[in-house]
Formats: C-alpha cells, structure tokens, sequence
C-alpha cells in the first residue's frame, strides 16, 4: 500500500537523522485493521533534549516520501503535522516524549532499537452505562430541536440537529459489537454493525432534506429503539425511558406533524 511506502520513508528519515528513539503507529496500522483509505498516525518518540530538533525537522522528514499538497499544524495534547500528499496519503506526524505515549490503544512498532517499548501493554475501558444513556437522552432532544426548525422551515439547520444526532446513534448501534471502540462512531461501522443496522443509519443521513425530514426522525428512533433492545436491566435503568415513549409516540403529531 501507499501508506507502507510512506512509513518507511518518513520513519526511515527520522531514525536515520540520530535524533529519534522510536517510530510508533497507532490508529488504524497500530490495531492492523487498516485498509487502502486509511490515514497513517506516526509518532517518533524523542528524549526531552532531542524534542525540538526533531519538530524543526519533522518537514525534512515528510519530504523524504513527497512534498505535501497541505500542511496544518495542530495540537491534541501532542504536537502534530497533518500532511496530505499529492495522491491522497494522508500522514498524521506526531512527536512524543516517551512517556507521552498512551495506554489506551494497541501500537505498532516501526523502530524500537533500545527495545524501550517492549512489553507495552495497553488497555481501553468500554463506553461506560453513563455515556451511553447521555448520548441516548441527546439523540432525543436533538430529535425535538430538529422539529422546531423543521416547522421554522429552516430546514439546513433542523438537518444539522439531526446529523448530530445520528452521530450518537451510531455510538449506541455500534457498542453492543465493539464496546471499546465504540468512540470511532461512524468509521468503518459497515463492517462492525449488521446490514440492517447500518441501513438505518444510511436511511437517517439519506433524508436529511427538506420534506424527507420527518423520515429521518422516524428511522433515528428506530435506531434508538434498537439499541435499546440490546440495553440490560442496569443499563436500562439509567436511560430516560419516559422521554423515549414521549418522544417516539409523538412522532407524526406532536413531533414532525404529519401533512405538513
């Protein structure tokens, strides 16, 4: 693959430069179950006295593969250099002390010459009960947002109240098959969750214009309501069930009226 190519060039320039410890994936080629559209999370793992030479080089080492087409300089707790190339590679670059690496996800070693990375474990809990009956209790009250501007004719915006909604849903409809990475929301969910699940949220998203509103409401409940066929008594007891019914029974009337 593309991205194979780019590992090793981008790596193989950072560990031939002296400065870096170790070369690391994580996301999608750390868990290996990457695929040809996979974007590529590297880290290169410097000593504290090596880090700030490593980040003025981090460019020298992208163009070791190619010359970027678009470069961002983003920070999510570690510094990182978004580069896309000029056939769609897209290298995520990170810098990281070691002690900077989380325990959170699975890695995959490119370089580890001092073996500091041996035995690394790591650990997720799943999605707790808490945050799934948040996201249950939000995906709701989206659903009666979405109508007030549906009935506003602002369509564009009950749409976007919806979109987020079904954002949630997907967390829901994916955790009973992958509760420690149900935080990955939509992607790759049409290899995770059943056909018919995935045809709901491809139903919600389909409709969310104009008249076709009312229908994505509807096929959002129904994910919901699968989810919660899945939920057990302990879970359950924490989602608010009286807004559910509300909700779901007042789809066509109260909600999204029908002959609008």
């Amino acid at each position: 693959m593309r991205q194979t190519e780019a590992i090793d060039a981008i790596a193989g320039a950072a560990m031939a430069d002296g400065l870096v410890e170790a070369a690391l994936l994580k996301g999608s080629f750390g868990r290996g179950d990457e695929d040809a559209f996979s974007d590529v999370d590297l880290y290169l793992v410097a000593s504290p006295a090596a880090r700030e030479a490593v980040l003025a080089r981090r460019q020298a080492y992208l163009a070791a593969f190619d010359e970027p087409v678009f470069l961002e300089e983003v920070s999510f707790g570690l510094p990182q250099l978004v580069a896309i190339f000029d056939d769609a590679t897209h290298v995520d670059l990170y810098v990281a002390l070691r002690e900077e690496i989380g325990h959170e996800d699975p890695i995959r070693v490119w370089s580890d010459p001092s073996g500091l990375f041996e035995g690394f474990a790591w650990e997720r809990a799943a999605v707790s009960d808490e945050t799934l009956a948040r996201l249950f209790s939000s995906a709701l009250y989206c659903i009666v947002e979405a109508d007030s501007a549906y009935r506003r004719d602002n369509y564009a915006c009950a749409a976007k109240i919806l979109c987020d909604a079904a954002g949630s849903a997907a967390v829901l409809l994916r955790w009973p098959d992958d509760p420690t990475h149900a935080f990955l929301v939509l992607k790759k969910l049409n290899q995770i969750v059943s056909p018919e699940r995935y045809r709901l949220l491809e139903g919600i998203y389909a409709h969310l214009s104009g008249p076709e509103l009312p229908r994505a409401a509807r096929l959002l409940t129904q994910a919901l309501g699968a989810f919660l066929a899945e939920a057990g008594p302990s879970l359950r007891a924490q989602l608010d069930l009286r807004f559910w019914e509300w909700v779901r029974s007042g789809l066509g009337t109260t909600l999204f009226p029908a002959g609008r």
